[in-house]
């Protein structure tokens, strides 16, 4: 299985049952969850949650969870959805820990992780345009708009690519 990922504050994690409460208080939180299907009620949280634990079971890849002093604070990963055009990067912060850094420092490890460990060259991203700080967060990873898509939802979003660190061939 995938090892943890580790910054200078962080630690990225695969998702587990112990993280239904961080689940669970995030997506409660109409403002907090409005760009991932939220507000949701808890067994609708642990289905997400349930969602996430299957994503590495199926792709080997996923959304981690990020703990800050060894409380869940978010999540961060890839999710490769069948339907979906390609990956994404996608982020989750409960409110508290927004404007700190932590998802632009949950991001530059994922997207390290997904250049040494799946030696992906980039990374995409997608969101909805009135998500401005997703837009502000993209484009301080280097992320470039490559597209613009229908999704199944009906709902047009522009597609960003983001740079990673490759792994080298010996």
């Amino acid at each position: 299985m995938t090892a943890d990922l580790t910054t200078a504050r962080l630690t990225l994690r695969m998702p587990d049952a112990r993280d239904h409460a961080s689940y669970s208080a995030f997506f409660a939180d109409a403002e907090a969850s409005r760009f991932y299907g939220g507000p949701l009620l808890p067994y609708q949280a642990w289905e997400r949650l349930a969602a996430d634990i299957g994503h590495f079971m199926l792709k080997g890849f996923g959304r981690f969870v990020i703990e800050k002093d060894g409380q869940v604070i978010g999540g961060c990963g890839i999710l490769d959805v069948d339907g979906w055009p390609g990956h994404e990067l996608t982020w989750w912060l409960l409110p508290a820990a927004r404007g700190q850094g932590i998802a632009q420092e949950a991001s530059r490890a994922v997207l390290a992780w997904a250049g040494t460990e799946l030696g992906w060259p980039r990374v995409e991203t997608h969101f909805r345009d009135e998500n401005t700080a997703a837009r502000r967060l993209t484009e301080s990873l280097g992320g470039t708009k490559q597209r613009r898509e229908t999704f199944p939802d009906g709902i047009d979003r522009d597609i960003y690519a983001m740079p990673t660190t490759e792994k080298v061939s010996a």
